[in-house]
């Protein structure tokens, strides 16, 4: 009995291995038609391809086997996009792409220009936070005029997510409003006022923060969730109570980064109907990619101090309200 029972297992095993989708990558290259600014993008998606791609040594995170540069898989899927935290990029937070791929979704997470971990512009995220919602648009606006992705997207079903900075960022997808004095001063702690010259400061003088006031809610979106956002003392809560789309806000009770009170659960308490799911334990940084052997020599510290087992435990429990959220809310 126990023989026949494991030969059963066995056979399920190998038709599992036969049929079971990938996980494709590809690097997205285009130029916003609005702002003429480079949208650079990984999309992440389903294919029947089962040739993976050897592993990085080099590589600072650990992933799951990808097939670079594969067929995406027929049919219909969801679309999510996704907005990394303060200089960030569009491979660190990479397990969340993995899982939703898993679960049949199509994931397209951007690097930030002038402010990922590649380039960076203290004066720019200074002077121009607003720009990342508008190049999300500008980059799903690409996305679907793009042959070799568009046919693969149900339009009907798409999300826009974000982590810290990004989570912030999906949050005025979904239709916050900032107040443009107290957006100002949220600002302050990225600015570089003792350090940047005259012509800059000149610059930054100028800005016009009344743009933070701006809706910048995209229809096409259908849902919306948050990681760990960040600057809720630049929003108001008549700002906040503009938001149009189902929100699900998730953060750690021990992030020190972006504290909960202040940020998470102030707009959790003040979108309508959102949904605020706080995890035991976990710190700002544990909704990062968890750092390979080799990212653990060359990262700073803080970025692998949640440690593995942790970290996945944040990551089950994270993404099992996300997908959940998202199965509600795509429908």
């Amino acid at each position: 009995m126990h023989k026949f029972l494991s030969v059963i297992l066995f056979c399920l095993t190998l038709t599992y291995e036969a049929y079971a989708d990938q996980i494709g990558t590809r690097t997205l290259s285009y130029t916003s038609s609005k702002s003429n600014r480079p949208l650079v993008a990984e999309l992440y998606y389903p294919t029947s391809n089962k040739e993976t791609s050897p592993v990085n040594p080099y590589d600072v995170w650990a992933h799951k086997p990808y097939v670079r540069n594969a067929a995406i898989k027929e049919g219909k899927h969801p679309l999510v996009i996704f907005s990394h935290g303060f200089q960030g990029d569009r491979i660190g937070n990479s397990w969340i792409a993995e899982n939703l791929v898993e679960a049949g979704y199509i994931v397209v997470m951007i690097d930030h220009a002038n402010n990922n971990s590649y380039e960076h512009s203290d004066e720019f995220i200074y002077s121009s936070m607003w720009q990342r919602p508008l190049d999300m648009s500008d980059l799903l606006d690409s996305l679907l005029q793009d042959d070799t992705v568009v046919g693969f997207v149900d339009e009907d079903r798409i999300a826009a997510g974000g982590f810290s900075l990004g989570g912030t960022t999906a949050l005025w997808l979904a239709g916050i409003v900032a107040d443009p004095t107290s957006f100002k001063t949220a600002m302050q702690p990225y600015s570089r006022y003792t350090i940047w010259p005259d012509f800059v400061l000149k610059r930054v003088d100028a800005v016009d923060w009344s743009k933070a006031a701006l809706s910048y809610s995209d229809n096409r979106i259908k849902a919306v969730f948050a990681i760990a956002p960040d600057l809720g003392s630049g929003f108001k809560p008549e700002g906040i109570k503009e938001a149009n789309k189902p929100v699900l806000i998730v953060v750690g009770d021990k992030d020190q980064v972006t504290p909960p009170k202040e940020n998470a659960q102030y707009f959790a308490k003040n979108i309508p109907h959102a949904k605020l799911f706080v995890i035991k334990g976990a710190t700002h940084f544990a909704f990062m990619n968890t750092c390979s052997s080799f990212g653990r020599k060359v990262l700073p510290r803080n970025l692998c101090a949640p440690g593995s087992k942790k970290q996945d435990k944040t990551h089950r429990e994270a993404m099992d309200k996300i997908r959940e959220f998202l199965t509600a809310n795509l429908a």
